[in-house]
């Protein structure tokens, strides 16, 4: 079988993934990253690692006689205000966190009182600038904090470079409580439109006050489990949430990261249901040497025989001086860490696990029971602390 492999440079943790296991089982593979609009085919399968090319594939497709994505599923996938809108028709609305796209100031009165969070609608992450992923307490603050002009922009959209260029809007989100319970699962649906979930975890969100108005909401940590451990609510929302999804947009041979379920006063609300394959499973895969995404892409049974916790290092802030050696530290490393722990550098008070731009360093530790694992992780941290020193 010969594959193509949509998706960024900058995903490339995302895409060799996919390529390693692919070869594993004796596949062709091709990856492009680039210049999508040369691709020359025709391919037996096409996996995209950035959902803001899905269109690409739908695309693609359509060319090659494939039909895994159409070019409504794609449209719908790659857009979060679509997305939210076609849960709401496919009777999902429970789930769904209420979001509008604001043009002008009266959109955001449900957030007279309330606190909400701006997100653009192609791409996903933390990606930084501007108003991304940023949230405010009610809409006054927001006022507070914007040009007169975001309306008339966020009406007409801008062109992304960062999303192969496509029209992007800001949307204001519900913002959901960071004392929730959260927790999320990895997909995979087969080319017979059998879903199947591949791994549970369990998350923890951190909480960053930007200045006097703005603040923001991340992730800090990921901690594989068992389903056994998972809420059965969780799990019935979850499995109705993509059972609906898939049949209703008639998905095949498609990765799922997420969604993010929050569980808080006895509301269950979902976000972050991204079509692709996701970090977490490729850390589940590497540390199980790479036999896990191979399996699933055979249809054949596996299994975890540890946990992983995959963690922001918890750093004392402050710009750096000098930086002991680390090779001891580098078996917990995260492979996409960046290289910005070196002397001159600021470690920030918050960082979290797609932090940019600032020095950003998580830990992945693995082990059999939770306890352990977590003192691993202190011990670790604490080493890493020891070796920082400042000016």
């Amino acid at each position: 079988m010969k594959n193509l492999i949509l998706g960024y440079p900058r995903g490339w943790n995302r895409w060799q993934c996919l390529e390693k296991s692919l070869k594993s089982i004796g596949q062709e593979v091709d990856v492009a990253t680039e210049d999508f609009d040369k691709i020359v085919g025709p391919y037996d399968r096409i996996y995209t690692v950035s959902e803001s090319l899905l269109p690409i594939q739908a695309k693609l497709e359509k060319q090659w006689g494939l039909k895994n994505v159409s070019e409504k599923a794609a449209d719908i996938l790659s857009d979060k205000s679509k997305f939210d809108s076609w849960c709401g028709t496919i009777g999902l609305q429970d789930l769904i966190p209420y979001s509008i796209r604001p043009t002008n100031p009266g959109h955001l009165d449900r957030f007279k009182e309330s606190p909400f969070i701006i997100k653009p609608i192609i791409g996903s992450g933390g990606k930084p600038g501007g108003l991304n992923y940023i949230s405010f307490k009610n809409k006054r603050d927001f006022l507070l904090s914007i040009d007169t002009s975001f309306f008339t922009e966020n009406e007409k959209g801008w062109e992304d470079s960062e999303f192969n260029n496509r029209i992007n809007h800001y949307i204001a989100q519900e913002q959901l409580p960071t004392e929730s319970e959260m927790w999320a699962a990895y997909y995979y649906v087969n080319e017979t439109g059998v879903l199947k979930d591949l791994l549970w975890v369990k998350g923890k969100v951190g909480y960053n006050q930007i200045d006097e108005y703005k603040y923001e909401t991340k992730c800090i940590e990921w901690m594989s489990v068992n389903k056994e451990d998972v809420p059965k609510d969780i799990i019935y929302e979850c499995q109705r949430f993509m059972e609906r999804l898939v049949a209703t947009l008639n998905l095949r041979n498609m990765f799922f990261s997420g969604p993010d379920f929050y569980k808080f006063n006895n509301v269950i609300k979902t976000i972050d249901c991204n079509p692709r394959i996701g970090q977490g499973l490729q850390q589940m895969d590497s540390v199980h040497d790479y036999t896990i995404v191979p399996k699933i892409l055979k249809g054949k049974p596996f299994s975890y025989n540890k946990q992983m916790l995959w963690k922001i290092a918890d750093l004392k802030p402050g710009k750096i001086k000098s930086v002991k050696d680390l090779s001891h530290l580098k078996e917990y490393w995260c492979k996409t860490n960046n290289d910005r722990l070196k002397p001159g550098e600021t470690i920030q008070k918050f960082t979290h696990i797609t932090s940019e731009r600032v020095p950003r360093i998580a830990f992945l530790i693995t082990g059999i029971n939770e306890s352990d694992i977590r003192k691993k992780y202190q011990t670790v941290n604490n080493q890493l602390q020891e070796c920082i020193n400042y000016y």
